[in-house]
């Protein structure tokens, strides 16, 4: 009987998450977005670390 108490919740929490992913249409990242901007921020830095300084 404990193990009701122990996989009650568990089930009980999956099946809310389960239904509201399907409900708002959660979707991936999109990767190609997120490529981009390191790309970007690669090229920032290559530009300030060859700036010249001292």
């Amino acid at each position: 009987m404990i193990w009701l108490f122990i996989l009650g919740p568990i089930i009980l929490v999956s099946g809310i998450a389960i239904y509201l992913e399907k409900k708002s249409g959660m979707t991936p990242p999109d990767l190609t977005e997120h490529a981009m901007k390191i790309d970007e921020a690669d090229k920032n830095n290559n530009v300030h670390k060859n700036s010249g300084g001292s």
